[in-house]
């Protein structure tokens, strides 16, 4: 790890000791229970895709070349080098070529995905139950082209599995034009409520390294700490809310990570290509 690297790591669990201290979102006494780790190692003889399967399970990637009928010339997640952190995994996403997996979408409701995730045989610790905690850090980078609509597109979601209440995520980071402001924002859907919580303006978070967390405990009364801070010191913003976290048939919540959009009505407005960059992936349960 370089030296900049370093130096955020100890930065980074200093923060993190200090955020297991906040009564507002786990009360009582607080247990690490497991930890992961996910870093893009460019020197590896592993490629992209093998790397995150080897930390997060064979079937926790959803990029467009592993499914029939989708984008399959062009490899979606690669491994880039990057002046800053040494390496990093580079996601894209083309307007006209790529799909939502192997889902066909009716007009109207068009979308395309290419994410990696915690999923039912993934390892315990990207899989948070009632009363558990998730802190979750990342390091994300998005490319200065990168374009954003007036519709979704999601970079990090915590997306329930089970039976029932599972179609909305809890909470999602997102980039949208909202009343003609283009803008990062966190999103959330709990029972028949939603809301939207601005987080910076567009242009500042782009071409920039952004050091995301996530603290969320899982409960009816639940909540969560969202903060993201820019390595160059420019952005620094901390939210922090009460939430129904945990709601009836969830049978574990998993983080999600990429690009994951709408581009039905706006694809005109699109680039043909965008790029986000991701490294430095830490979930801890609690």
């Amino acid at each position: 790890m370089n030296p900049l690297g370093l130096h955020l790591w100890y930065f980074d669990l200093i923060k993190y000791l200090l955020f297991l201290a906040l009564p507002i979102l786990v009360k009582g006494k607080s247990e690490l229970l497991s930890d992961i780790e996910l870093q893009a190692d460019i020197n590896s003889s592993l490629n992209a895709i093998a790397q995150v399967q080897k930390a997060f399970g064979k079937y926790s990637i959803e990029t467009p070349e592993i499914f029939s009928g989708n984008h399959r010339e062009f490899e979606h997640i690669k491994l880039v080098k990057d002046s800053e952190l040494g390496s990093a995994f580079a996601f894209y996403i083309h307007r006209d070529e790529d799909g939502d997996r192997d889902k066909k979408w009716p007009k109207g409701k068009e979308r395309q995905r290419n994410e990696i995730k915690g999923y039912q045989s993934s390892p315990e610790t990207l899989k948070a139950k009632i009363s558990e905690t998730h802190y979750i850090k990342w390091y994300l980078k998005i490319e200065k082209t990168f374009k954003i609509t007036k519709a979704f597109c999601h970079f990090f979601q915590l997306k329930a599995v089970g039976s029932q209440n599972v179609e909305d995520p809890i909470l999602t980071l997102s980039g949208v034009i909202e009343r003609g402001k283009p803008q990062l924002q966190l999103q959330w859907w709990s029972g028949d409520q939603s809301g939207r919580i601005f987080l910076a303006d567009w242009e500042d978070c782009k071409d920039k390294w952004l050091i995301c967390e996530s603290l969320c405990h899982y409960a009816k009364d639940g909540s969560f700490k969202f903060s993201i801070r820019s390595v160059d010191g420019d952005l620094n913003i901390k939210k922090v809310q009460k939430l129904e976290t945990w709601r009836k048939g969830f049978s574990f919540v998993r983080p999600k990570w990429g690009i994951y959009r709408s581009i039905a009505g706006v694809k005109q407005n699109m680039n043909s290509e965008d790029q986000i960059l991701l490294n430095n992936i830490l979930v801890k349960k609690i």
